[in-house]
């Protein structure tokens, strides 16, 4: 996620997305929206941060997608969590994925 604050970041990822520091097989297995919303309670924001690559550190958003190459998959599939959309995408195309090529 890119913000210019890391903390902002953190918070809005926690905030929209944070089914994804489910531990486990929990968000294959859960069968109704009120459960994600329940299990989501468990997450806390410094979890989220650990998932998720928030802020404009290239770096870190290098690493959490090296992981992925180096893992041999052939296509990773990125998104901007919140706002700021088109900045996301120039952000990855001018200074991510110019380091992953």
């Amino acid at each position: 996620m890119l913000a210019t604050d890391e903390a902002e970041g953190v918070k809005t990822a926690h905030r929209l997305w944070a089914t994804e520091g489910l531990p486990g097989e929990l968000s294959r297995i859960l069968p109704a929206p009120e459960h994600f919303e329940q299990g989501s309670a468990l997450v806390t924001e410094e979890m989220t941060a650990k998932a998720v690559p928030c802020g404009s550190d290239v770096g870190r958003h290098v690493q959490h997608l090296r992981a992925y190459v180096d893992a041999g998959y052939d296509e990773v599939y990125v998104q901007q969590i919140g706002p700021e959309q088109e900045g996301f995408f120039d952000f990855y195309a001018e200074h991510v994925l110019p380091e992953l090529r």
